[in-house]
This record gives structure tokens, C-alpha cells and sequence, in this order.
């Protein structure tokens, strides 16, 4: 219902109703009916009632007249009525009418018999007589039959002494005796009761029948009225579906269909939306089809006549000598064949002063627009911003699509105004590359010139260009062969200066003429080059026999493969050296002298120079090793093997661990050498079928075919033990190791790209795990990087979606009992991941680079909560925040920490920062950098995880920290194991000689905090006490301490 109209759902409902109405009418035609059969219910059950009265009547008759008469004919009639209401004998038509009174003496009888026995109490029982209604009908069937009795004694009687008046007087009495008419009387009593009960008990029923043929009507005309209320509405969303009467949309569509389809079909606005609207909308688009076809059939017309104007054009160049030959007839092409009123053809007079265009040619309509017409290509003359000047000044066409609205035409409207341009095309003619001239063509069209039509008049443009370079190649020709026999010494100054060897050669195959160039190139002077055979010098011994065979041919038949072609050929010097020269040999024929004449060039440099381009695109520029594209090539080629022997190939991504500090420490210089060493040894321990290649910075990739895991095992720890030896590298001893991912084929992937990416993932585990070792790829691996990919995508936008919370775990001094400080610790409630682990995070975020701004926020959180704190009057606490090795590595860390300070107002003493004692190992002299600058602005720093790093006591004296935090790995056991007593009993003890404070994470007994407690530790924080709260329940911590209010 939702996807129909509301036309259409109007339709369903009336129709629905409609079916309603049908089912109400029904009804009520049945309710009249059931009135009808109440009714004649009703009637025969009178009838019957009436029958009975009237069949006891009917017996009185006939016995009375047998008695009083003797006919035997009214006792046959008494028996009669007694059988047919017995149900002895059949019942006649319409009984209940009148019927014994119409019996004549011949017995003709008013109506035939049904042929049907039933005994009258039978049919009043199927006439549904109630139990009281039948009872009284049996009560005066037994009274009749009872007098049946009486009558048929009377007969008998009468029967017995027929002669006797006084059997007949008795009879006649007995039959009209008290006795009798009591017994009438005792027959027709219960009849009376029965009419009265039945009259009853028919009329309620069709008073009840009534009524309810009565609701029924009434409800059937609601239903009407309904209905046609719907009809009405249907009629009123035709119209509005419609958009106006049926009449009138017929008219329009048959408009439409007789071809009219430019007469507008107005409609109102609020009928956009009906047939009428879509139908007014189809008479645009038929119109705007028909006018795109109009402006089709123009197009393709115009681009006939330009089609055949360019052809007319080039027979014109064919036929044409000069440009005063040439000029006229393209202008007269143009206007008969390419259907433009006037073209004519301007060139630029050099010799005016301001460089005015004058007309040469013109043909067509208008031409007198040329008299007087001023067009320069001065851009400050005022004849000189127009389409002419533009092209001439700007080498490109100028395509005036309406020439009286164009505001670069405005200086010539008044003066085009009579001869009716809508628009213009201009294109420049050049000679030799240069500009000298325009082309111009004036249309009687606006939007003349669409993109065809520019193309064919731009190549009509080109061709006049190209004949008058032609024309300009003929008067030079000319000119040369006036002067070629005064230029002998200036050919022989240019060959002598030309950088090409230049030599000729005879018919005879002897050298004529060695150039200056051939000396230098070759070695032989012109002396002892002219006049020997050009084999017996350039041409190496393996191949004269072959140049001797083709100079042969060229002599004796006058055809060669390479006359005329640039060829690469291998030449000899006069020192023996063979190298690569590029020739190209022209026959000359002078008069009745031909000679061949060679220009050879040493390509010697080119071809080295070609050969490094195709040595680096396949090869790494640094360490030589094949690079991306040939390892690209290699791997498909060793798959296409594998097809048919279905072994292995191992995939091996190598990245060397900490290279980046070797170059910021050392620099690249360093880093290069300790590159190309490392190639040297990679490749040392490799098979001659294996392939190591670089991608890159510090990747390696090494293909081995046929290998399975066993083997890749092999190579790797190998490659790891190769990589580990101590180099060398400008006086600078260096140990480096390396992570390894291995991926195979087919298992982990059919092609490079999917090897390389899985084996990429193996070698991130490979890092993840302590580095220096080798890991195969798993699908583990793969759903484990996805989840990362994810989790770093939700982490750009973890804080702007107020996901991350920071919670708070209280510090405890021990000697006071109390909370003296909280660490800041982060929290991540995803809607989709749930509660994510910061120990999965934090990595995820150090590798994705979010790390950065995610670390200011909870610096920003944790120091502005700290300040709420002071504000709210609990006492100072130091609010301790954790440093990534990314944050901790950035320069301007110090700069930020100050400016979060200073924007949340919270003093500098109160701010503690903790650094992983891995962190501060990794890049010793920065961490003390670092601490130095924080320290000088006054905040606090701490070792975090101690113990678990290998700290020497120089760097621990020289780190501007005051606090040691105990690693809870050391305080997990200490009540159980004597290593981890004495290690946490040995840093207190270190701390407290070097004058720091220490606190014990991870506390969660009473046994660990009473041991901490006698070895002097400072504070504690752990588990015992509470967990990270947030902020709400970290203040109901506080104020159920004593003393937190100050």
C-alpha cells in the first residue's frame, strides 16, 4: 500500500468497499427473504391448523348427508378425507384451499392428486410446531378421531336397517345430539388454542424477521452512501491524477498523436505531478527531441558542405602554384561548398607602422564589409582587440559564436550591423611556424561553429598552411638550384663542421669524400680514406663478407634494404675497437653523376647511457640488486613452473630492526654503506635460482623457488646469523639484526602482491616479538592486522566521538597513610568493539600515528582534572601521566606540556610525566635532552617499569627523574619468591642511595604491602587499595580518606 498512489490506493478501497456493500446487500436481501419465509411460515401453518378444523367439518358434512340421503358416495368421501389426512391415500393440490365443496356428483374432483401420503400431524411437525402447538394438535386430532368413532357408528346404523326411519331418526339424532356437538366442540377448543399459540409465536417471528430487515436496509444504505462518497473521492483523484477532464486529455493526446507536438500543454502548477503534467512534460522533450534533431540534420548538412569545402580546398592546393592563385579560390571554396556568407583571407603588412592586416582575397556576400575595414595586431591600437587581432598575436583560432554580443567585436557592429554575421571563425595562416596571417569566415548562424565544425576548418587551415610551405619550399628550391653551383665551398665548410661523419661513396664503391668528422671518428685522414673501399674501414671483419655482397647488389640492380633508412649498425675504429654507429644513406644524383653519400653518427654514449636507464628500471640504484619490477618478473615466471611441478615458492620480507637510528645517529651516508655491506652478505649465502631484491629504505625481499617451510626456515636463520656478524662501516663498529616474515606460494597466496602483504604482516609479528627472528605468515595474523586496521581507523575519530575516558588509580603514601598523588590511565568504550585493552591500543596507535594527538588529550584531561581538584579543595595531588615512545620522541613535547599548563592554570610541580626505562634506553642522550628541558620547567619525571630494562647506573645519574616505579612483574611473587625479594629490596635500596623515591605498582595484598613497608618504599598503588576509578568515584575515594580536604 505504501508504494501505490493514492489513486491507486483510493481504487483498492473502493473496491474494497464496494465488496462490503455487495456482502451488506446480500444480507439484507436475505433478511427480506427470511421476512417472506416468516411470513409464509406463518400462512401454512393457519393453513394446516385450518385444515384439520376443516377436514372434522368436512366429516361432519359428509356423514350427515350419507345418513339423511344414503348416498354412498359422501361415505366414500368421508373415508376419503379420514385416509388423505391419516396419510392412507394422497394428498390432492392445494389441499388447504377450498376443495370438497367444488366435488360435483360425477365425482369430478377440482384438483388431480400429488401422488403424496403424509399424515397431517407429520406435516405439522415438519412445519416446526412447537411441543405446546403440537400437543394441542394431537389433543384435537384425538378429540376428532373420537368423533370419527361416533359418525362411523352412525353410518352403521344406518347401514344396518336402511329401510328402517327409525334406525335413520336415531342416526340423524346421534349426529346432532348434545354428545356430538360436545365432541365438535372438544375438536375445534384445542384448534382455537393452536391458531392463537401459532399466531403468537409467527407474529414475533416476523416482527423479529422485520426488524432486522430493517437494520439490514439501513445499514445496506449507509453502505451506499459510502460508497458513493468513495466513488466521488475516486472521481475527484482521477481528476487530480488526471490533471484535467478525460475529454480534454484526449484532446491533447490525440494532438500528440497526430503529430503536434509544439503546441504547449498548458498546466497548472500544483498539477505538475499528474498525467496531464507528465504529459505536458513528454510534449517538451518530444519538442526538444524534434528541435535536437533539426539541430542534428543542420549539423550534419553543415558538416556536409565543410567536408566538401575541404575537399574542394585540397583539389585547390593540388591545382594551385602560388598563394595569388591559392588565396581566391579558398575563399570561393568556402562560401559555395562550406556554406558561409563571406570569407576572406588577411595577411599582416610588415612594412606599416602599425602592423595592419590587409585583405588579399575575399568571395561572397558582404564583401563590401572589407572597404575600410581597419584590423591591427597592435593590442593598444583600437582596431587591434578584436577575433583578428587576438589570433594573430596569440597563434590559435578565435571562434565568434555571436558576433553582434561578442564584446571583442564591438569597434565593427555598427559597421556589420547590414550584413547580418551571427557569428565568426578566425584561424591563423602560417608559413614556415610563423604567424602571417588569418583565415576569417562569417556565418548567417549563431553557434555556428561547434566542435566538428572547428575541426574541419582547422585542418582546412593546416592543409593552407601546408601549401603555403610547399609554395615556400618550391621558391627556395628555385633559389637553391640558381645557387648550388656557387655553394661547392659552403657544402664543404658544413660537412666539414658538422659533429656526423659524412662520407661518399662512388658507384665503384670507393670513397670520394671523408669529412672532418669521419677523421675523428674513425682515425684515418681524408688522404688515406679517398679512393679505398668503405668495407675495408669501417666495417668489422665478420661482417665485410656480408657488406661486400650487399654493395654488390646495390651496384648491379640498384636496390638496397637500407637506402633511405636510419639503420644502427656495428663499426670498426683504425685501433681495432668496434662500437655502435647510427647510418643513413641518400643516392645523389647530379646531372648524369650518382654518387650515395652517408651520415654516420658514433651512438657510442647513447647506448650506455640506454643501457644504465634499462639497468635501473630493473635494478636498485643503490646496492645493484634487482629492484620491485624484476622481482615483479622472476616470481611470475617461477609460478608458471610451479603449474606443472606444484612445488613451493617461499617469500621472504626482511626489515632490518632500528635502521632509522643508524641514519639519524650517523647519518645516510652511513646508512648506505651499511645497505650495500648487507646486500654483499645477503647475497652470499643465496642459490643461484634464489632472488634478492630492494624495495626500499631498509626492505629486503628474497624469492626461493621450490622451497618449502623447512627450507625458508633454513634461509632465515641463515640470513638472521649473516646479518648479526659486526661490520665495519667508516670507522664506526656496528651490530644490526633483522625481522623476517615468510609467506608461501600457493598456501599464503597466487600472486606477488598478496605474498608480499602476508609475509609484510609476518614480519610486523616477527617485530611485535622481541625482533631479531622469523615468523610464517597464519591467517591469524591476517584477521589479527584487519582488527588493527580497524581498531586505527576508530581511533582517528575515538576522540571527537567522546570514546575515550580517563580513569584514575590512587597513589599511596606509606609513611602517611594517604593519597598523595594518581595516575592517569586511558580508556577505550567502543559501540562495536566494546571495552578495547590498551595494551592492544596503544601499539595500534604508536604504529597508525594518532598516538600524537590522542596523548595530548589525556595530557590535557589528566592536568585540567588535577587543577578541578585543587578548585574543589581536596589536597594537592601529583597527577602521574604516562609518555609513549612517540610522544616521547617529539621535539616539541616540552613546548606543549608548558602550554597545557599554562591554559589549565595548574602549576608545573604538580604534573608528573613517566617514560618507560625502555623508552629512555632506546636513545640515551635524548632522553637526557628531554628530562633536562622538562626538568628546567619544573615538572616531574619518573622511570616507569623498572627493572625490567638493562638501566646502568651512568645513564640512571644523568636521567632528571626523582621517582623509580617497580615493575608489578617483580611485586606479583614477592611474598613467595626470594629473586623477586631481593631484586625490589636492591632498587629501593639503589633509589634511596641515589637519592630518589619509589613506588611499587601492582599491590594487591596485605603480605606484598607489609614487605614494601619494611624495606622503606615511599608509595604503593595497586589493587589493594583501588582500582582506576573515574573521576566520580576517585572523589568518593578521596573523601572517605582522612585528611583529603585540605
Amino acid at each position: 500500500m505504501k508504494n501505490l498512489s493514492s489513486f491507486s490506493r483510493n481504487i483498492l478501497l473502493t473496491l474494497i468497499w464496494f465488496v462490503f456493500v455487495v456482502i451488506a446487500f446480500s444480507v439484507y436481501v436475505y433478511a427480506e427473504k427470511k421476512v417472506d419465509s416468516v411470513n409464509a411460515l406463518r400462512v401454512n401453518s393457519f393453513k394446516l391448523a385450518e385444515e384439520l378444523r376443516q377436514s372434522s367439518e368436512d366429516l361432519t358434512r359428509m356423514v350427515r348427508a350419507y345418513v339423511l340421503t344414503g348416498n354412498p358416495d359422501y361415505k366414500k368421501y368421508f373415508q376419503e378425507i379420514v385416509d388423505i389426512r391419516n396419510g392412507d391415500a394422497p394428498r390432492p393440490v392445494n389441499y388447504q384451499g377450498i376443495y370438497w365443496d367444488l366435488v360435483l356428483k360425477n365425482d369430478q374432483r377440482p384438483r388431480p392428486y400429488s401422488q403424496k401420503k403424509i399424515p397431517l400431524l407429520q406435516l405439522m411437525r415438519e412445519q416446526g410446531f412447537t411441543d405446546a402447538e403440537f400437543s394441542k394438535l394431537t389433543e384435537a386430532k384425538d378429540n376428532s378421531d373420537f368423533l370419527v368413532k361416533l359418525e362411523l357408528d352412525a353410518m352403521a346404523l344406518v347401514e344396518a336397517n336402511p329401510n328402517n326411519p327409525d334406525s335413520k331418526a336415531q342416526a340423524v339424532q346421534m349426529l346432532y345430539n348434545d354428545a356430538y356437538m360436545q365432541g365438535k366442540a372438544n375438536v375445534m377448543r384445542p384448534i382455537d388454542a393452536l391458531n392463537q399459540m401459532v399466531d403468537k409465536r409467527t407474529q414475533t417471528a416476523v416482527n423479529q424477521a422485520m426488524q432486522a430487515a430493517k437494520y439490514f436496509r439501513w445499514m445496506f444504505i449507509l453502505f451506499g452512501v459510502v460508497q458513493l462518497w468513495m466513488l466521488w473521492r475516486t472521481y475527484r483523484l482521477l481528476g487530480n491524477t488526471l490533471g484535467t477532464s478525460v475529454d480534454a486529455l484526449h484532446e491533447h493526446i490525440a494532438r500528440l498523436g497526430r503529430g503536434d507536438i509544439h503546441t504547449p500543454i498548458p498546466v497548472p502548477e500544483d498539477k505538475a505531478g499528474s498525467v496531464m503534467g507528465w504529459l505536458s512534460e513528454t510534449q517538451v522533450n518530444l519538442a526538444k527531441i524534434d528541435a535536437e534533431e533539426k539541430a542534428a540534420r543542420i549539423h550534419n548538412e553543415r558538416l556536409t558542405q565543410l567536408y566538401a569545402a575541404l575537399s574542394q580546398c585540397n583539389q585547390a592546393i593540388v591545382r594551385c602554384n602560388n598563394e595569388s592563385e591559392l588565396f581566391p579560390q579558398i575563399c570561393n571554396v568556402a562560401v559555395t561548398f562550406g556554406g558561409v556568407k563571406m570569407a576572406w583571407i588577411g595577411l599582416v603588412d610588415t612594412h606599416s607602422q602599425d602592423s595592419q592586416v590587409m585583405p588579399i582575397a575575399c568571395y561572397g556576400e558582404g564583401v563590401e564589409y572589407l572597404e575600410g575595414l581597419q584590423v591591427s595586431i597592435d593590442r593598444h591600437h583600437p582596431a587591434g582587440g578584436g577575433p583578428i587581432g587576438q589570433v594573430l598575436r596569440e597563434d590559435r583560432a578565435y571562434w565568434c559564436q555571436d558576433f553582434m554580443r561578442d564584446p571583442a567585436t564591438v569597434p565593427w557592429h555598427q559597421h556589420a550591423e547590414k550584413f547580418g554575421w551571427g557569428s565568426c571563425a578566425c584561424l591563423p595562416l602560417h608559413k614556415r611556424g610563423k604567424v602571417i596571417g588569418a583565415f576569417t569566415l562569417y556565418s548567417a548562424e549563431i553557434d555556428a561553429f561547434d566542435d566538428s565544425a572547428r575541426k574541419l576548418l582547422e585542418e582546412m587551415a593546416s592543409d593552407i598552411d601546408y601549401a603555403l610551405d610547399r609554395f615556400t619550399v618550391e621558391v627556395e628550391r628555385e633559389l637553391y638550384r640558381e645557387h648550388l653551383a656557387h655553394s661547392e665551398e659552403s657544402f664543404r665548410l658544413m660537412l666539414e663542421n658538422s659533429l656526423d661523419a659524412v662520407i661518399n661513396m662512388g658507384v665503384n664503391g670507393l670513397i670520394s669524400e671523408w669529412s672532418g668528422a669521419a677523421e675523428k671518428i674513425f682515425g684515418y685522414r681524408r688522404e688515406e680514406a679517398v679512393g679505398r673501399p668503405l668495407g675495408d674501414l669501417i666495417v668489422p671483419p665478420q661482417y665485410r663478407e656480408a657488406h661486400a655482397k650487399g654493395m654488390q647488389r646495390l651496384l648491379t640492380t640498384g636496390e638496397s634494404k637500407i637506402i633511405g633508412q636510419l639503420i644502427e649498425i656495428i663499426a670498426i675504429r683504425r685501433d681495432g675497437t668496434e662500437f655502435p654507429v647510427e647510418m643513413s644513406i641518400a643516392q645523389v644524383n647530379r646531372g648524369n653523376e650518382v654518387f650515395f653519400s652517408s651520415f654516420i653518427r658514433d651512438i657510442t654514449e647513447r647506448k650506455k647511457s640506454e643501457a644504465r636507464i634499462q639497468y635501473l628500471a630493473n635494478h636498485d640504484a643503490l646496492t645493484g640488486l634487482p629492484n620491485r619490477n624484476q622481482l615483479h618478473e622472476r616470481v611470475k615466471y617461477s609460478i608458471s613452473l610451479t603449474h606443472r611441478t606444484h612445488e613451493k615458492i617461499a617469500i621472504m620480507f626482511l626489515d632490518i630492526d632500528h635502521f632509522k637510528d643508524v641514519n639519524d645517529t650517523l647519518g645516510h651516508s652511513i646508512g648506505d654503506l651499511l645497505l650495500l655491506e648487507l646486500a654483499k652478505r645477503l647475497k652470499s649465502i643465496l642459490r643461484e635460482e634464489d632472488t634478492v631484491s630492494r624495495l626500499g629504505g631498509d626492505e629486503f625481499i628474497f624469492m626461493l623457488p621450490n622451497s618449502d617451510e623447512y627450507a625458508a626456515a633454513q634461509v632465515a636463520q641463515k640470513l638472521l646469523q649473516v646479518i648479526d656478524r659486526p661490520m665495519l662501516i667508516e670507522n664506526h663498529q656496528l651490530s644490526v639484526t633483522a625481522s623476517i616474515g615468510i609467506a608461501l606460494y600457493p598456501n599464503d597466496g597466487m600472486d606477488l602482491e598478496t605474498l608480499l602483504r602476508n609475509a609484510d604482516v609476518a614480519m610486523y609479528k616477527a617485530k611485535q616479538e622481541n625482533r631479531n627472528g622469523y615468523r610464517f605468515y597464519t591467517a591469524k595474523m591476517q584477521s589479527q592486522s584487519a582488527r588493527n586496521l580497524l581498531l586505527a581507523s576508530a581511533l582517528r575519530q575515538a576522540v571527537e566521538l567522546n570514546q575515550l575516558e580517563v580513569h584514575y588509580q590512587p597513589q599511596m603514601s606509606l609513611k602517611g597513610q594517604c593519597v598523595i598523588g594518581a595516575e592517569a590511565l586511558l580508556r577505550w568504550h567502543h559501540p562495536e568493539f566494546g571495552l578495547v585493552m590498551p595494551s592492544e591500543f596503544i601499539p595500534v596507535a604508536e604504529a597508525s600515528g594518532v598516538i600524537l594527538p590522542i596523548g595530548e588529550w589525556v595530557l590535557r584531561q589528566a592536568v585540567r582534572q588535577a587543577k578541578h581538584w585543587l578548585q574543589d579543595g581536596f589536597s594537592p595531588l601529583v597527577m602521574a601521566v604516562n609518555l609513549s615512545v612517540v610522544q616521547f620522541r617529539d621535539p616539541n613535547l616540552p613546548d606543549l606540556v608548558t602550554r597545557i599548563l599554562e591554559e589549565e592554570g595548574l602549576p608545573p610541580e604538580y604534573l608528573e610525566l613517566e617514560l618507560t626505562e625502555g623508552v629512555a634506553l632506546a636513545d640515551p642522550q635524548g632522553a637526557i635532552a628531554l628530562m633536562d628541558a622538562l626538568h628546567a620547567r619544573g615538572v616531574r619525571m619518573s622511570i616507569d617499569d623498572f627493572g625490567t630494562g638493562y638501566s646502568s647506573l651512568s645513564h640512571l645519574k644523568k636521567f632528571k627523574v626523582y621517582k623509580l616505579k617497580i615493575d608489578q612483574s617483580f611485586v606479583r611473587d614477592i611474598s613467595t619468591d626470594e629473586e623477586d625479594k631481593a631484586i625490589v629490596t636492591a632498587i629501593i635500596n639503589m633509589a634511596r642511595s641515589l637519592g630518589l623515591k619509589t613506588i611499587a605498582e601492582g599491590v594487591e595484598t596485605a603480605g606484598q604491602l607489609a614487605f614494601l613497608q619494611t624495606q622503606n618504599c615511599d608509595e604503593v598503588q595497586g589493587y589493594y587499595f583501588s582500582r582506576p576509578l573515574t573521576v566520580e568515584a576517585f572523589e568518593a575515594f578521596l573523601r572517605k580518606q582522612p585528611s583529603s580536604l585540605s
